[in-house]
């Protein structure tokens, strides 16, 4: 996860890995250990004019950093998943008083150092959580609506598109989940979205479901179609079985009948929330005038989707169409 930046469901309020790795101890190809923690600016530019493997490591990332700071600012959007690679932005902090290597090493990937110990922050888990299911007619009006969850100072908002849907519906997962989807013949189903609150406080978890029913009874009300209904699960188990299905999602898709399997090629696609939407919509069109199937899931609130269109590796014409796609 250090090695990756590794984030998942609730990162909005959680962050990533990097953001909770305090300090690491690694081993570097010539077998020296580098030690990193924040440090200030000025203890920085002291290792930096050591002349030893590490104080190069130290005067390369810091002066590069340093000088390019303005190219990076430019350059690295501000997204709350981000690529994975050298996080050349946070090296920094704002104020340029503080630096911390450790922000290298962290997504990294393995290319730089083996990572042997970590310091890690830990918080505590939130003792009240509450999910939202709610049903959509389109999984374009899923994305759409998601906004409104995440306004409504929603933990995390995931989605299932209608192929993982169908996929769950002849699994045996379908058992635990169905009664907490409600009305398991609605053929009008194509999308879901799931909304988790948490915290420590009843009263304030109370405060936001009421919010949210509202506003989502409002809509349903003024015959708005695109939201069917929506069905909240206060139980630990009832919420556990709704994030099983989620999380099955991958096997699901991999258990496709025939040769043509869904293939993560363009996996953890990320765009500025709010572009979402828009961006599927021209990604399904692209995939549709191919002729692919595909199914997509993910964390909606973060703008990140896993998207697998369906294809079959055998065909020497769809290893083609394979670039041409990810292009």
């Amino acid at each position: 996860m250090i090695n990756t930046d590794a984030s998942g469901q609730g990162s909005l309020v959680y962050g990533k890995t990097s953001d909770h790795v305090l300090s690491v101890k690694a081993i570097l190809l010539g077998g020296e250990v580098l030690e990193t923690y924040p440090m200030t600016v000025e203890l920085a530019e002291r290792f930096s004019q050591q002349q030893s493997t590490i104080g190069r490591i130290y005067s390369t990332v810091y002066h590069h950093c340093r000088q390019q700071r303005q190219l990076i600012l430019a350059k690295f959007l501000r997204l709350n998943r981000f690529l994975t690679g050298y996080d050349l932005r946070y090296v920094f902090d704002d104020t340029m008083t503080q630096f911390d290597l450790t922000r290298i090493l962290t997504s990294s990937e393995g290319t730089l150092a083996f990572i042997t110990e970590a310091k890690l922050n830990i918080t505590p888990l939130h003792k009240i959580r509450r999910l939202f299911n709610i049903k959509y007619n389109s999984f374009d009006s899923a994305l759409r609506n998601a906004p409104v969850m995440v306004s409504a100072k929603a933990l995390s908002v995931e989605t299932v598109d209608t192929t993982i849907l169908s996929l769950a519906r002849d699994d045996i997962i379908w058992h635990s989940v169905s009664k907490l989807i409600n009305d398991v013949d609605d053929k009008k189903l194509s999308a879901l979205n799931i909304v988790e609150f948490s915290g420590d406080s009843e009263e304030k978890i109370n405060q936001q479901l009421t919010r949210l029913c509202s506003q989502l009874d409002k809509l349903i009300q003024a015959g708005n179609s695109e939201i069917l209904d929506y069905h909240i699960c206060h139980q630990l188990a009832d919420i556990e079985n709704i994030y099983t299905m989620r999380k099955k999602a991958v096997g699901l898709l991999a258990n496709t009948k025939g040769l043509a399997k869904p293939i993560p090629f363009i996996e953890d696609t990320c765009v500025p929330p709010e572009n979402l939407a828009d961006y599927i919509a021209e990604f399904r069109a692209l995939l549709d005038r191919n002729n692919l199937a595909y199914g997509m899931f993910g964390h909606v609130d973060a703008g990140v989707l896993h998207v697998r269109p369906v294809m079959d590796m055998c065909d020497p014409q769809q290893e083609v169409l394979m670039k041409q796609i990810s292009d």
